[in-house]
């Protein structure tokens, strides 16, 4: 299924914490391949982040990694999310 850049964000939202696959160009130009979720609250220190939709950056915890990661929506190819992919256009 494809879906618009502008409603990507929304299917993440529609997620509620449960566990996605996206595949994105990274800012160093290689691509990457993510196991995210939202809302996770593990080893918060407080303050900013500088993630928004103004910026289209979304802070997600990388379930490999075991850390925040940030995923620039601009870049983003592809999104699997409760059973469906989606292709970015």
């Amino acid at each position: 299924m494809q879906v618009s850049r502008l409603k990507v964000l929304k299917v993440i939202n529609d997620t509620n914490g449960k566990i996605f696959a996206v595949r994105f160009i990274k800012k160093n130009g290689a691509m990457r391949v993510m196991l995210a979720r939202l809302g996770v609250k593990h080893n918060l220190k407080g303050g900013s982040n500088g993630s928004s939709e103004a910026n289209s950056l979304i802070t997600v915890w990388d379930m490999v990694a075991k850390g925040y990661r940030m995923i620039n929506l601009e870049t983003l190819i592809s999104l699997k999310a409760s059973g469906r992919e989606y292709e970015i256009i």
